[in-house]
C-alpha cells in the first residue's frame, strides 16, 4: 500500500465512523425528545410527582422541573411568597 492508499483508507474509515456517530446522535436526540414529552405528559396528568419521575428517569429532580416548566406544566401549588413592593403599594388593611 502506498502512502496515498493509506490516506484514502484513513479518510474512508473516518467518514464511516463519522456517519455512524451522526446517526447515533440523531437517535439520541429523538429518544431524548420522546422521554421529555413523556415526562411532560405524566406531570400534566398528575399521575406522578416530579420527585417520583426523577427516581425513574436519568435526570435529577431540578432538570425534571426545567423540562416540566418548558413543557407548560403548571406548578403543583400557587406561589406563597408575596413581593414586598406589592405590599407597599397597597394601603394597610384595617
Amino acid at each position: 500500500m502506498t502512502s496515498t492508499d493509506d490516506q484514502q483508507a484513513a479518510r474512508s474509515r473516518l467518514a464511516e465512523l463519522s456517519a455512524a456517530y451522526t446517526a447515533a446522535e440523531t437517535k439520541l436526540d429523538e429518544a431524548r425528545k420522546a422521554l421529555n414529552d413523556g415526562i411532560v405528559d405524566v406531570l400534566m396528568a398528575r399521575t406522578l410527582g416530579p420527585s417520583e419521575v426523577a427516581r425513574i428517569v436519568p435526570y435529577e429532580r431540578q432538570h425534571v422541573g426545567r423540562i416540566a416548566k418548558a413543557g407548560g406544566v403548571p406548578p403543583l401549588r400557587e406561589p406563597t411568597v408575596v413581593s414586598f413592593k406589592i405590599n407597599l403599594a397597597e394601603p394597610p388593611k384595617s
